[in-house]
């Protein structure tokens, strides 16, 4: 792990002249500052104050109705991470770090996600006896603009050798200024829609593996950029083609480096700990969605039929179902399939290890498993297996999350301006007449 002692050598090695110092907001998009290295070392103590209403602002960049953040809400201040130091290739003598977000005296503040999840983090190794650990599987489209209209980059097929050849400066590019961020990545696919591609990250401790997925967030639009092609991690670019989803594989590791959910003598792997972790995520699943999907366009991926997840429910190898357990042959771990790439990934962790943590605090049983196609059930099938759907619009998705006691608790003063940003956001889209209404409608009334 990278120390200040070493930030400040590999800057002179490097010839680093700037830094570029930020965090990630209720919006999920990325608030940063670019400052002088001269400063930085002043930075590690004192941190660089940011405007504390930026948390009060929405995905379009405007100021939400009754903020909690209002204009008297004074500075917070970000203290960068030495952690998450990485070089830029793409950007001249300029590096980048990641901060946690303390108050005037000094202290974690409240307001801040990547703080909450180390608390939570921290709470989970108390109670499981061992380190989390988060594997994030991105989805996302490369574009281009062609006569003032986005289309996809190619028009290659799924697992295509075109594919990736097509797109190979960028994806090379790509791959290389991930790496130069300290993340790995495992494997790189052609995925089911045209210019679709699915990157797989390794797997690391839960906090760098959130850091790691905003890494990807910025550099996937950067690099595009750089190669004159639009990139974007939007759940429904296309209302014709394949969505886009954000799955989270989670598994936790004793000091001995054994698998803390897996037993072998199992039917399905599992330690009674790993059912009611289970049993917990199932439990405020509709919550973890609203949390990992909290866009106006996520709701136009996850609905029944897809291959989005839209039941609340769980099975082994079962890619229809909301939480997927792995076969045993690939270790006893979970994957959430109901996030997307419009989240905070600081927020989601924490959402996910805290619904787990509650159910083996309260030791909450998962049911049993689905092993068939959830995606395909009638409503009347749904009743006798007591399976519920997960939200179908931003407006339901708050609306259960403002309901959720537990989040509320977690998250503190997060969840209640998250809510209130989404809600802003869900009423300004009601309010958009598109180019569909109007072709489809002035006809007929």
């Amino acid at each position: 792990m990278l120390t200040k002692e070493k930030v400040f050598e590999l800057i002179e090695k490097h010839h680093i002249e700037y830094i570029d110092v930020g965090y990630m907001d209720y919006a999920s998009l990325s608030r940063v500052r670019t400052v002088r290295v001269d400063q930085l070392e002043s930075l590690f103590t004192s941190g660089l104050n940011f405007y504390g209403g930026m948390m009060s602002f929405n995905g379009f960049d405007e100021k939400i109705e009754n903020p909690m953040y209002g204009i008297e809400a004074g500075d917070f201040f970000a203290i960068p991470d030495p952690s998450t130091f990485a070089i830029l290739p793409h950007r001249k003598n300029t590096a980048r770090m990641y901060c946690d977000l303390i108050d005037e005296h000094g202290n974690p503040w409240d307001g801040c996600p990547r703080q909450v999840l180390k608390k939570v983090l921290k709470e989970a190794e108390d109670i499981l006896g061992g380190k989390m650990h988060m594997a994030f599987e991105q989805e996302a489209y490369l574009m281009r603009e062609v006569d003032g209209e986005l289309v996809t980059a190619d028009d290659t097929h799924c697992f295509s050798i075109e594919g990736l050849q097509m797109q190979e400066n960028f994806l090379h590019e790509f791959v290389e200024a991930m790496e130069m961020s300290g993340v790995d990545i495992e494997k790189i696919s052609s995925e089911y829609g045209p210019g679709q591609y699915e990157i797989n990250l390794r797997h690391k401790p839960a906090l760098r593996a959130a850091d790691e997925q905003l890494i990807f967030m910025q550099l996937f639009k950067q690099i595009a950029l750089k190669n004159h092609l639009i990139g974007t991690l939007i759940p429904k670019p296309f209302d014709h083609l394949s969505g886009s989803g954000l799955h989270v594989h989670i598994s936790m590791t004793d000091e001995q480096g054994n698998n803390v959910f897996e037993k072998a003598e199992d039917p399905l792997g599992l330690t009674e700990q790993a059912y009611y972790f289970i049993g917990g995520m199932m439990k405020r699943a509709r919550s973890l969605v609203s949390i990992g999907a909290p866009s106006i366009n996520s709701y136009k991926r996850l609905y029944p039929g897809s291959y989005a997840p839209s039941h609340v429910s769980y099975g082994i190898g079962n890619r229809s179902v909301l939480i997927r357990v792995t076969e045993k042959r690939r270790g006893s771990r979970f994957e959430f399939r109901g996030a997307d790439g419009t989240c905070n990934p600081y927020m989601l962790a924490t959402a996910l290890v805290a619904a787990g943590i509650d159910g083996v605090k309260n030791k909450i049983k998962p049911g049993e498993p689905v092993d068939f196609d959830v995606g395909t059930i009638s409503e009347e099938q749904m009743k006798e297996k007591n399976i519920e759907l997960v939200p179908s619009s931003l407006e339901e998705a708050m609306d259960v999350l403002e309901a959720d006691e537990l989040m509320a608790e977690v998250l503190g003063p997060i969840w209640r301006e998250f809510i209130n940003v989404k809600r802003s956001e869900a009423k300004k889209y009601s309010r958009i007449v598109t180019e569909w209404e109007r072709r489809m409608l002035s006809t007929r009334f």
